[in-house]
């Protein structure tokens, strides 16, 4: 059980001995997050906060996919030269 604490609320977290740090990483983003939006409180700092964290996640897994595809597409063109040169 890890103990967390954000905007005065405290939170037992059940989780695996090896999450145990990510979520503390974690933890310490949504805080940063939090601490940036001085301006707003409550639940409208927690959404804003969440939805640029999801905006973030969704950016990054696109650009993830896109990274990837370039990847197989040299390979296939490296293999597809491999093969040209040993016929």
């Amino acid at each position: 059980m890890l103990t967390l604490s954000l905007m005065n609320h405290t939170f037992e977290v059940p989780c695996e001995p090896e999450d145990r740090e990510m979520l503390i990483e974690a933890a310490t983003l949504l805080e940063d997050k939090l601490e940036q939006a001085p301006n707003l409180k409550g639940e409208s700092k927690v959404l804003m906060v969440a939805l640029n964290l999801c905006y973030d996640y969704l950016q990054l897994k696109q650009d993830t996919s896109q990274y990837c595809l370039r990847l197989d597409q040299q390979l296939e063109t490296l293999q597809k030269l491999q093969t040209d040169t040993h016929s």
